[in-house]
């Protein structure tokens, strides 16, 4: 026993843990399908360890990686046509408007074209009918889940767009819950410009745990929905034969277009809600940095810390309150402050605002290896406060006639999405401090 590390100790026990919370908030204890949650863990793991130690299967994704890195500097090279040398991080640091936007509205056009010309469709139907036959879910579950991964929480339900009306609680719950706890190939390659700095190898490394990180999301998204909504109206589920819909666009020009105006819309909103939530946030830290030079705590936080946190802070508060998940994750104590304060960011703001925070962290070394690694799986997903009207949103406008039925389980299907990320954390984290 004293051979395994204490951080994998740590992730076993997290396991429990994160399980162990949503069996306490679900619907109906007695109708939860352990098979199917066992089923849908096991495949979690199986994809890790896949994805990451099967050497073919690892330099498959490698390339994919490498693909994707290409990909942003063909963003990059639309970009310099509109911003000249502007664009070159080297040159003039990490300018967030110029390098962001047009990384967006690439990624954006770019899935919009693979749409149109079926790609994405097979892509999807193929790993959800692999779904369906592994996990046992439902047809119409499978094709939302899967499809999560590559179109993100607004576009995805327009896959299942005709199904939504009659879907059951629990399938509705599930769909609800998978858009929240993933991310979209759209806003992954921003993700990289934080965490890599411009550099092309950690680019490459950083895509490969991100691209991870979503295959395992989608799954865990599964398990805590069906803990917390487990599936009762077994008359109503939907059958297997469900079909991926087709693409709503005229012409391949305007699959692109489309596209392109989708990626505009999501860094202009995205841009204005970092606008007025950082600048919110450093507003608060002056009030609660205040308020601790009058308690006399600053002093004592900043030592504490070594530093990492000058004084009170919303950042430093809730690092405080996630720190438990980052401990049950396998990060080291002295580092689950720094961590928890990035979880705890990306629950109350958004995985933004922690992924730049992260890449700050990393760049000043505040954290290991280790504990990037982790921290990069755990802030993979959309499962914010603000994400929740996103997501309602798409939802409503499809099926109207079930707006109030996702308004009344919305904050319990965000508190399954947060613990699917977590839960993806803990197992890259667990079986990261046994195999390395």
């Amino acid at each position: 026993m004293h051979n395994i590390p204490s951080t994998t100790i740590q992730a076993l026990c997290g396991f429990g843990f994160l399980i162990l919370l949503p069996f306490l908030f679900s619907e109906n204890k007695k109708a939860i399908n352990w098979r199917l949650i066992l089923s849908a863990f096991v495949l979690q793991n199986i994809l890790f360890l896949l994805i990451r130690y099967v050497p073919f299967i690892n330099h498959g994704l490698g390339y994919l990686s490498a693909g994707l890195v290409s990909l942003l500097n063909y963003a990059s090279d639309g970009a310099k046509f509109i911003f000249g040398d502007f664009v070159d991080m080297k040159k003039y640091g990490f300018v967030f408007l110029i390098v962001v936007l047009p990384t967006l509205i690439f990624f954006g056009s770019l899935i919009g074209a693979l749409y149109f010309f079926g790609i994405i469709q097979r892509l999807i139907a193929i790993m959800a009918f692999v779904l369906r036959k592994t996990v046992k879910l439902s047809g119409v579950e499978s094709l939302i889940v899967i499809a999560d991964i590559f179109l993100g929480q607004t576009e995805g339900p327009l896959v299942i767009g005709p199904y939504i009306k009659s879907m059951t609680r629990s399938e509705l719950a599930c769909a609800f819950t998978a858009g929240l706890a993933n991310i979209s190939g759209s806003t992954l390659g921003m993700y990289l410009t934080f965490l890599a700095a411009g550099d092309p190898k950690q680019t490459v490394v950083f895509a490969n745990y991100l691209v991870t990180a979503s295959f395992m999301n989608a799954v865990s998204a599964i398990i805590f929905a069906k803990l917390i909504f487990p599936e009762t109206d077994f008359d109503n589920v939907s059958s297997e034969k469900i079909e991926v819909g087709a693409h709503f666009s005229a012409n391949f020009l305007d699959s692109i277009f489309q596209g392109a105006m989708t990626g505009l819309k999501v860094a202009a909103a995205m841009i204005a809600v970092l606008l007025a939530v950082i600048s919110l946030i450093h507003l608060v830290d002056g009030i609660l940095s205040g308020i601790g030079g009058l308690v006399h705590i600053n002093g004592y936080i900043n030592s504490s810390t070594n530093g990492v946190f000058k004084d009170l802070s919303l950042e430093y508060i809730l690092g405080q309150l996630f720190r438990v998940f980052a401990f049950f994750m396998g990060i080291n104590w002295a580092e689950t402050l720094s961590v928890g304060s990035l979880l705890g960011q990306k629950v109350a703001i958004n995985e933004f605002v922690a992924y730049v925070n992260l890449g700050q962290m990393k760049a000043a070394n505040i954290l290991s290896e280790h504990a990037i690694f982790i921290s990069t799986f755990a802030l993979a997903s959309f499962s914010n406060f603000s994400s929740i009207g996103i997501s309602l949103g798409a939802f409503s406008v499809l099926a109207p006639s079930r707006q109030a039925e996702l308004s009344g389980m919305a904050w319990k299907c965000l508190f399954g999405a947060v613990l699917a990320g977590f839960m993806t954390a803990t197992v890259a984290g667990f079986w990261y401090g046994i195999l390395g």
